[in-house]
Parts: C-alpha cells; sequence; structure tokens
C-alpha cells in the first residue's frame, strides 16, 4: 500500500512519524527517569508545587511524571513509541522501493525530499533541545 503512495506524501508521513516517535521517546522518557520530587535533595529549595516528579538535566530540571500515578498515559507513550517505529521501518521500505524504481531524475528529486526531511528534523530537534529541554532551576 505505502509503495503506491505518490512520491512526496511518502516523505511527509516520515517527518509526520519522526515527531510522532520524538514525542512517544519523550513521554516515555518523562515516566521512566522521573523522580519523586520528595526524593531530589533540593537542600531546601523547591520546584514548582503542582510536580509531582522530576527528571535531572544537567543541574537544572523538567517536568515528570510517575508511572504509578498515571498508568494509562505512560501505556500511551510506549504505544506511540512503538507504533511510529514500526511504521516508518515500513516507510523506509517503501521509499526504497520507489527509489530503485525510478528514473536518474527522479532519484535526484528523492534524495532532496530525504535532505529536506532530514534538516527539517534537525531544525525540530534544536529547537526541543534549546527550548523544551533546558528545563527550571529549583528556587
Amino acid at each position: 500500500m505505502l509503495k503506491s503512495l505518490r512520491f512526496p506524501f511518502l516523505y511527509a508521513i516520515e517527518l509526520l512519524l519522526w515527531l510522532l516517535l520524538l514525542a512517544g521517546f519523550a513521554s516515555t522518557v518523562s515516566f521512566l527517569a522521573a523522580m519523586p520530587i520528595t526524593s531530589l535533595g533540593l537542600q531546601g529549595k523547591s520546584l514548582p508545587p503542582s510536580w509531582e516528579a522530576s527528571v535531572p538535566n544537567h543541574g537544572r530540571f523538567v517536568e515528570g511524571f510517575l508511572v504509578s500515578s498515571h498508568p494509562y498515559r505512560f501505556g500511551l507513550g510506549l504505544a506511540l513509541l512503538a507504533i511510529s517505529a514500526v511504521a516508518l521501518y515500513l516507510v523506509s521500505r517503501a521509499q526504497v522501493a520507489q527509489r530503485q524504481s525510478a528514473d536518474h531524475s527522479r532519484k535526484i528529486a528523492h534524495n532532496i525530499a530525504r535532505f529536506i526531511v532530514a534538516a527539517a528534523l534537525v531544525a525540530v530537534g534544536y529547537c526541543v533541545v534549546t527550548q523544551v529541554l533546558v528545563g527550571v532551576s529549583p528556587a
């Protein structure tokens, strides 16, 4: 089915799946690496009172969640991670099949599309690292 998709749509689906994979990974990590606020040893300092858990990040903290408090959300994050990884594999196989059956000019278009997807992922990754995962210092 994926092999029959027209050329640019397969790469748009790939980009969307990478973003979903990133969201699933971030969700899963926010559960697996989270520590309850009370066990952080903040030495009299505090984090926002609405946080139940936190993920230490280079001396700063990012909000985390406890699996015991949100088991369904944790399961959804894991499912999103697994499903998007399998879907990315299938999309990759369809892209390889399209590239192999393409003529020279279409192969160049496929390479340009691959570059655009990679550049978009680098830009999104940069924004996530510099804006979202910065963390909060205890006050």
